[in-house]
């Protein structure tokens, strides 16, 4: 699946996420990196022994983590 610009410009930084989940920035790097949290991760240019990444999310993937955790009482 191709992306396109609008796609792309839609996307969510870790900031956003943390906003809409109203957590901690640790917390979502946490989940991305437990992949229970969808992301795109974008190779950064850097020197150093651990890769560097960008990541983003779609909204779709933040609203759906949202769903799935969603607990009644």
């Amino acid at each position: 699946m191709m992306a396109n610009a609008d796609t792309i410009e839609s996307l969510l930084d870790a900031k956003d996420v943390k906003a809409i989940l109203r957590c901690s920035l640790p917390l979502v790097y946490k989940l991305a990196e437990r992949r229970q949290l969808p992301c795109v991760r974008i190779p950064c240019p850097g020197e150093g022994q651990r890769a560097r990444t960008m990541l983003r999310f779609k909204l779709n993937d933040v609203q759906a983590f949202i769903e799935r955790h969603y607990v009644t009482t």
